[in-house]
């Protein structure tokens, strides 16, 4: 069976102040449907620009990929649209970033940021989202979560 992500001898480089440099050179591996993977390493050793590279989101003008390919369920990700990308992004694959506190918009309430999504990718009325996202924050245990709805990010607890 085909892997649902597969990733061929990527290259990520950086524009820096000296010049261009290599983040991730030659890096390869395949995740199969329903398995997980981890990506461990000191500080700095491209992590989250793997991540990033993965989703389409490397910093604009900075980061690109030099070559290699990025599969994702047989799709080569580093040709497709930013409208393709944006499409998959939210349906099809998500990433969840490492800092919670720069996470969620503190300008957006909780309940706003979540249907959001809903309404782009799930085509759901405001009814409808705002019904989906004050289920979704009781599934994960957010008390109060119809309150909880109307709050801002800075009036969750940082645990």
């Amino acid at each position: 069976m085909e892997p649902l992500l597969k990733v061929e001898n990527l290259r990520i480089e950086l524009k820096t102040r000296a010049g261009v440099a290599p983040v991730i050179d030659n890096l390869s591996f395949e995740l199969g449907r329903n398995e997980s993977i981890s990506f461990v390493g000191e500080s700095g050793c491209g992590k989250s620009m793997t991540a990033l590279a993965i989703m389409g989101l490397l910093p604009e003008g900075i980061g690109r990929i030099a070559s290699g390919k990025i599969l994702f369920d047989g799709e080569d990700l580093t040709q497709a649209s930013e409208s393709r990308l944006r499409d998959l992004r939210g349906n099809e694959i998500s990433m969840i970033f490492q800092d919670p506190m720069t996470s969620l918009n503190p300008t957006m309430t909780i309940g706003r940021q979540i249907t959001e999504m809903l309404e782009l990718h799930l085509d759901m009325t405001t009814t409808q989202s705002k019904a989906r996202a004050i289920e979704l924050l009781d599934i994960v245990g957010i008390p109060q979560p119809i309150e909880r709805f109307s709050q801002y990010p800075i009036e969750f607890s940082g645990g």
